[in-house]
């Protein structure tokens, strides 16, 4: 079930029907949404964010999706317009909510479910609503996580010094990634049960043979539960890369330091140690590189 969810989340939007439980069961990681789903399982509270959102985020999500896609500039100006409109409406919805719940855990659940629905994505404009929270209200388990995801967002910003993590490999030897400093580090997050991130393997393969030994190392984080499914993972994928396990998954320190609840994803690090780019794809690391190389010959 857990492949099923994770691959349908990252390749579609979820779906409303699915309901909130599951939503935090993929988002979360098993031994920390249990309590969360039991919360938002119910048919009661899944109605109640509804009533209140529901209207909103289909319009926000709609020109999101709208503005993504090639048009004439015209199209496009209408469509960003729209956009502005709705997702302004949509803040001042959630603050006039989180005002008159703020000394409730109602009103972080609210913030974390548009931080994992994605329709709220300023980090300034999360923050300010976060900072509104009360005695109780800012006190309890969704405030908790809610201050650990923003947290996790705010270090996973371009131009911010990466966090050094160490894990061990299939040997047990722990690969810590400061030991990269002054190449390119990719870190890759990534699961065996992933068909996107199986499928994008070649071609990071690809431009890891390129480029190294040279300006580029990868290590590849993975999400997994299963050591024995991780092993086979990578085996069958014929990665060279350094492979790194922490059975503790959606859990594990770096993960949480990083506020990663989807996959496939990456971060790249400079050679001067800071966040160079977010979700870069095979070509554009190619590229990136091949400017590097061309620059210091």
């Amino acid at each position: 079930m857990q492949q099923l969810l994770f691959t349908r989340f990252t390749c579609l939007r979820l779906d409303r029907k699915w309901g909130l439980a599951i939503l935090f069961v993929m988002l979360c990681g098993v031994a920390q949404a249990q309590n969360m789903m039991t919360a938002l399982s119910e048919p009661d509270e899944i109605a109640w964010y509804n009533q209140h959102f529901a209207g909103l985020e289909d319009s926000v999500t709609h020109y999101q999706e709208a503005i993504k896609k090639p048009q004439i500039p015209m199209e496009r100006s209408a469509n960003l317009a729209a956009y502005q409109k709705e997702l302004g409406a949509y803040r001042a919805a959630m603050r006039q909510f989180v005002v008159a719940h703020r000394k409730e855990d109602t009103a972080a659940k609210a913030l974390l479910i548009s931080c994992f629905r994605e329709i709220e994505i300023n980090q300034d404009t999360l923050n300010a609503l976060a900072g509104l929270l009360e005695g109780p209200g800012a006190d309890n388990a969704y405030s908790t996580y809610l201050s650990q995801e923003l947290k996790g967002r705010a270090n996973n910003e371009v131009g911010k010094p990466f966090i050094d993590f160490s894990l061990p490999d299939d040997k047990g030897v722990n690969i810590s990634s400061s030991n990269y400093r002054g190449k390119y580090l990719l870190v890759l997050f990534w699961a065996s049960w992933c068909g996107p991130c199986r499928a994008e393997m070649p071609s990071f393969i690809s431009v890891y043979q390129q480029f190294t030994p040279g300006p580029l190392e990868v290590v590849a984080v993975s999400v997994d539960t299963d050591k024995n499914a991780w092993l086979h993972a990578k085996k069958q994928d014929g990665t060279t890369w350094f492979n790194v396990f922490d059975a503790k998954a959606w859990n594990s320190p770096v993960v949480r330091d990083y506020a990663i609840h989807r996959i496939p994803q990456n971060i790249l690090v400079g050679p001067d140690g800071h966040i160079a780019a977010k979700n870069i794809s095979a070509a554009g690391l190619q590229k990136l590189l091949g400017k590097a190389v061309a620059s210091h010959p």
